[in-house]
């Protein structure tokens, strides 16, 4: 018997060594034969994730714990954990409702960094540049990425990639796109960023 099958319940187990499964290769093999074996299998991975999750200690163990089980950022999953978290409080287990909810928030912010680092530089200096907090630093982005922000493409994907959910988010995109043309333009100078 393979190391990898030990931690599933027996019956699973023993369907899979029926199947032949022996090693990666061929449980790969065997779930792509078998449709129930493969929904049996990846009932009992999800399960087991949610307990994984659920004894996380900390962001970084849980950070490793998404290497391991990428599923773990999909959508199911953090429904599933959403649903736990309100069985929970239905039940009175605050504690527990709050702790999953601490790791779903850990787990929705690693969720956002794969996203952002997945971006192309020219995406992360505008994202930057519309998430600054003022113009000040607006116009500090622009410093550290001006190669990305003076560019014709940065204002044209300021212009069509993003669309406000309010009028105050239109206002503040509109805002923004009038700052990256003046700083682009010189009308606001923006001195060259200088090394530290």
């Amino acid at each position: 018997m393979t190391n990898f099958l030990t931690p599933l319940p027996d019956d699973l187990r023993h369907r899979l060594l029926a199947a032949g499964v022996k090693d990666e290769a061929t449980l790969r093999a065997a779930l792509e034969a078998d449709p129930t074996l493969a929904d049996a299998y990846s009932r009992w991975l999800f399960t087991e994730a949610v307990h994984l999750f659920a004894e996380t200690r900390d962001r970084k163990a849980l950070a490793e714990l998404t290497e391991q089980a990428p599923h773990l950022l999909g959508d199911e999953f953090m429904d599933a954990v959403q649903r736990a978290i309100n069985k929970a409080l239905d039940m009175g287990e605050y504690d527990t409702a709050e702790a999953l909810r601490q790791r779903l928030e850990a787990l929705r912010q690693i969720r956002a960094q794969k996203a952002y680092q997945r971006q192309t530089p020219l995406a992360q200096a505008v994202i930057a540049f519309v998430q600054a907090r003022s113009d000040i630093a607006a116009r500090r982005v622009f410093e550290r990425y001006r190669s990305e922000l003076d560019t014709d493409e940065a204002e044209a994907f300021l212009a069509e990639s993003f669309e406000g959910s309010s009028k105050e988010a239109e206002r503040h995109l509109a805002q923004r796109r009038a700052l990256l043309k003046s700083f682009r333009t010189g009308e606001i100078d923006v001195p060259p960023r200088t090394q530290s």
